[in-house]
């Protein structure tokens, strides 16, 4: 059962005159900071994106599904967790589509051909006008991030190679547990991301939960409004100054949950590491510098999976 004494941060992006050098972005900075020092994660209050865009992106989300199964296995990569995920043995109900590298022109295109051959262009633009502000937000706080370690000189270095993955995913509901309601099987597992920043929406089914001291907490957001989670890039690009949180998806009833995520990490090919002004003899290096595709690898292998809770340290921890 999780905390409903505790609740996340919630950070508000939505005004416009939140800019560089202004007292609001210098208050809004520390807030970013200290949120994903202490959980990991906060709720933005967003409103780039119109209720219009959001309500169509979850419609469509619902339709995608609704394809067969043949046809959703066709989202195939043979990059780890950059295409299709369901028919997992310990996750039955949890189905996910992915469109790699969302920075790429064709991407979009690609992914919407699988299920539209003759194509659908107002998925396209549905899914730009949605993901578009979301990557100047994922801007906008790694700006913050920077800025509150004294490292503006680094921007470019977490900027340029900036790759993008986003995904659909749906979680199927089922009938309470014996007659529990605080009984909530697991949709998917205890884990932390491998990227920089998640951001995450949903069809107002509630489920995320984060982990905090060991004690499980209700991430609850409003249907204007993001879950931001920092990942395991970020805790090791920082030298451990940001937090990964543990989280999971639990949920009970019959109501399907829908959810959009966004994830931002590094490209194929750039290594990660944490720059040298972080690390001295108060806090030593923390990780080895890695490659973000061997990391989806050893996660996504059977080492992975057996690894501790903390797979990323077993992968490059010092």
């Amino acid at each position: 059962m999780a905390s409903t004494k505790v609740k996340i941060p919630t950070i508000d992006f939505s005004n416009e005159e939140l800019k560089p050098n202004t007292s609001l972005w210098e208050s809004t900075k520390i807030q970013v900071f200290e949120a994903l020092k202490e959980y990991g994660c906060f709720e933005a209050i967003y409103d780039k994106i119109s209720n219009k865009i959001r309500e169509g992106m979850f419609s469509i989300s619902k339709e995608l599904f609704e394809f067969s199964l043949k046809t959703k296995l066709e989202n195939f990569s043979e990059k780890p967790l950059h295409g299709y995920m369901g028919m997992i043995p310990h996750m039955p109900l949890y189905e996910s589509l992915c469109i790699p590298d969302l920075l790429n022109p064709l991407s979009v295109d690609t992914f919407s051909n699988i299920f539209w051959p003759r194509g659908n262009p107002d998925f396209c633009n549905l899914v730009k006008s949605y993901s578009n502000p979301l990557v100047e937000l994922d801007e906008m706080l790694k700006r913050m991030i920077l800025e509150n370690l004294g490292l503006e000189n680094h921007i470019d270095e977490l900027l340029d190679p900036n790759f993008v993955l986003f995904r659909f995913t749906h979680y199927k509901g089922s009938p309470i547990v014996s007659g529990d309601e605080n009984n909530k099987p697991a949709r998917l597992g205890d884990h932390t991301d491998g990227n920089f920043l998640t951001f995450i929406s949903q069809n107002q089914v509630n489920g995320l939960q984060i982990n905090k001291n060991g004690e499980w907490i209700d991430v609850n957001i409003s249907p204007n409004s993001y879950a931001v989670l920092s990942g395991d890039s970020f805790k090791a690009w920082t030298n451990g100054r940001l937090h990964s949180p543990l989280h999971r998806v639990a949920m009970s009833g019959e109501s399907d949950r829908f959810s959009i995520q966004l994830f931002s990490l590094a490209k194929p090919g750039h290594f990660i590491k944490a720059p040298k002004e972080l690390v001295d003899e108060e806090h030593p290096l923390l990780f080895k510098s890695y490659e973000m595709l061997d990391l989806f690898k050893y996660v996504a292998s059977q080492a992975g999976y057996g690894a501790p809770a903390d797979a990323f340290k077993a992968y490059c921890g010092i």
